[in-house]
Protein backbone atom coordinates (compact mmCIF):
# COMPACT_ATOMS: atom_id res chain seq x y z
CA UNK A 1 0.00 0.00 0.00
CA UNK A 2 1.49 3.31 -0.78
CA UNK A 3 0.32 5.97 1.66
CA UNK A 4 0.36 9.73 -0.10
CA UNK A 5 2.57 11.88 2.46
CA UNK A 6 2.84 15.71 2.66
CA UNK A 7 6.29 16.57 2.03
CA UNK A 8 6.07 20.45 1.67
CA UNK A 9 3.33 22.54 1.80
CA UNK A 10 2.69 26.13 0.64
CA UNK A 11 0.28 29.03 1.35
CA UNK A 12 -0.26 31.76 -1.34
CA UNK A 13 -2.41 33.81 0.90
CA UNK A 14 -5.51 31.97 1.79
CA UNK A 15 -4.55 29.16 -0.71
CA UNK A 16 -3.05 25.99 0.32
CA UNK A 17 -0.95 24.27 -2.25
CA UNK A 18 0.42 20.87 -1.54
CA UNK A 19 3.35 19.59 -2.79
CA UNK A 20 2.76 15.81 -2.72
CA UNK A 21 5.41 12.57 -2.43
CA UNK A 22 4.73 9.04 -2.77
CA UNK A 23 7.56 8.43 -0.81
CA UNK A 24 6.98 8.05 3.34
CA UNK A 25 8.66 10.79 5.30
CA UNK A 26 11.79 9.53 6.66
CA UNK A 27 11.72 8.50 10.35
CA UNK A 28 14.67 8.35 13.25
CA UNK A 29 14.30 5.66 15.77
CA UNK A 30 15.64 7.01 19.08
CA UNK A 31 16.01 5.42 22.68
CA UNK A 32 14.71 7.30 25.90
CA UNK A 33 17.54 9.85 26.75
CA UNK A 34 19.13 9.82 22.76
CA UNK A 35 20.05 12.88 21.48
CA UNK A 36 18.47 13.82 18.29
CA UNK A 37 18.54 16.52 15.89
CA UNK A 38 16.85 17.88 12.92
CA UNK A 39 17.82 20.63 10.08
CA UNK A 40 16.44 21.99 7.21
CA UNK A 41 17.77 24.43 4.35
CA UNK A 42 16.51 27.62 4.74
CA UNK A 43 15.22 27.77 0.89
CA UNK A 44 13.63 31.60 0.99
CA UNK A 45 17.44 32.92 0.56
CA UNK A 46 16.33 35.80 2.21
CA UNK A 47 15.69 37.20 6.48
CA UNK A 48 12.38 35.55 7.54
CA UNK A 49 10.66 33.77 10.07
CA UNK A 50 11.55 30.00 10.81
CA UNK A 51 9.87 27.73 12.79
CA UNK A 52 9.59 24.17 14.02
CA UNK A 53 6.15 22.22 14.05
CA UNK A 54 5.44 19.31 15.49
CA UNK A 55 2.54 16.58 15.03
CA UNK A 56 1.30 14.00 17.01
CA UNK A 57 -0.22 11.08 15.41
CA UNK A 58 -2.68 12.43 13.17
CA UNK A 59 -3.39 15.74 15.36
CA UNK A 60 -3.23 19.31 14.53
CA UNK A 61 0.18 20.51 14.01
CA UNK A 62 1.54 22.66 16.47
CA UNK A 63 4.52 25.46 16.59
CA UNK A 64 6.66 24.84 19.09
CA UNK A 65 9.86 26.98 18.48
CA UNK A 66 10.30 29.87 15.84
CA UNK A 67 12.55 33.30 15.09
CA UNK A 68 13.30 35.59 12.74
CA UNK A 69 16.61 33.69 10.53
CA UNK A 70 19.16 36.47 11.28
CA UNK A 71 18.62 37.33 15.08
CA UNK A 72 19.30 34.70 17.43
CA UNK A 73 16.29 35.18 20.02
CA UNK A 74 13.80 31.94 20.09
CA UNK A 75 10.29 32.16 20.44
CA UNK A 76 8.74 29.43 22.41
CA UNK A 77 4.98 27.81 21.84
CA UNK A 78 3.23 25.26 23.02
CA UNK A 79 4.88 24.30 26.06
CA UNK A 80 8.81 24.40 24.04
CA UNK A 81 11.38 23.98 26.84
CA UNK A 82 14.93 25.44 26.19
CA UNK A 83 16.08 22.62 28.23
CA UNK A 84 14.95 19.95 26.70
CA UNK A 85 14.94 21.33 22.78
CA UNK A 86 17.08 24.28 21.01
CA UNK A 87 16.56 25.70 18.16
CA UNK A 88 19.02 27.59 15.88
CA UNK A 89 20.31 28.63 12.73
CA UNK A 90 23.56 27.95 11.11
CA UNK A 91 24.71 28.77 7.61
CA UNK A 92 21.10 28.87 6.34
CA UNK A 93 20.02 25.78 8.04
CA UNK A 94 17.33 25.52 10.86
CA UNK A 95 17.86 23.11 13.58
CA UNK A 96 15.69 21.59 16.31
CA UNK A 97 18.00 19.88 19.05
CA UNK A 98 15.99 17.83 21.38
CA UNK A 99 18.12 16.45 24.40
CA UNK A 100 17.61 13.36 26.50
CA UNK A 101 14.25 12.55 24.60
CA UNK A 102 11.27 10.61 25.86
CA UNK A 103 8.46 8.41 24.67
CA UNK A 104 6.18 11.98 24.40
CA UNK A 105 8.75 13.71 21.99
CA UNK A 106 7.51 10.65 19.61
CA UNK A 107 5.67 12.54 16.23
CA UNK A 108 6.18 14.29 13.16
CA UNK A 109 8.48 17.38 12.97
CA UNK A 110 9.13 19.28 10.18
CA UNK A 111 10.21 23.55 9.72
CA UNK A 112 8.39 26.22 7.98
CA UNK A 113 9.68 29.37 6.39
CA UNK A 114 7.66 32.75 6.08
CA UNK A 115 8.54 34.88 3.74
CA UNK A 116 5.93 35.95 1.06
CA UNK A 117 4.28 32.80 1.59
CA UNK A 118 4.89 30.07 4.10
CA UNK A 119 6.62 26.99 2.58
CA UNK A 120 6.93 23.98 5.54
CA UNK A 121 9.73 21.36 4.20
CA UNK A 122 11.30 17.94 5.73
CA UNK A 123 8.98 15.90 7.67
CA UNK A 124 10.63 13.56 9.23
CA UNK A 125 8.48 11.09 11.68
CA UNK A 126 10.38 10.88 15.52
CA UNK A 127 10.22 7.00 16.50
CA UNK A 128 10.90 6.93 20.70
CA UNK A 129 10.90 3.14 21.53
CA UNK A 130 8.70 2.38 24.05
CA UNK A 131 6.03 4.63 22.29
CA UNK A 132 2.28 3.28 22.34
CA UNK A 133 1.81 5.24 19.03
CA UNK A 134 5.26 4.79 16.69
CA UNK A 135 2.68 3.07 14.31
CA UNK A 136 2.54 6.86 12.20
CA UNK A 137 1.20 6.91 8.83
CA UNK A 138 0.08 9.50 6.52
CA UNK A 139 1.02 13.15 7.58
CA UNK A 140 -2.05 15.32 6.53
CA UNK A 141 -1.00 18.70 8.48
CA UNK A 142 -3.84 20.82 8.96
CA UNK A 143 -4.38 23.82 10.23
CA UNK A 144 -1.00 25.71 11.51
CA UNK A 145 -0.09 28.11 14.58
CA UNK A 146 2.89 29.74 14.98
CA UNK A 147 2.95 33.87 15.65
Amino acid sequence: MVHINLSALVIYGLCLTPVVSAFPPPSVVAQPGDNVTFHCTDVTGAPGHVGWFKQDNGSEPICIASMYSSEPTVQRHNGFQPSHMEMFISHRKIFLKITEVDVADSGVYFCGMFDKYIIFTNVTVLKVQGNLFNNLSAVTPTALTCI
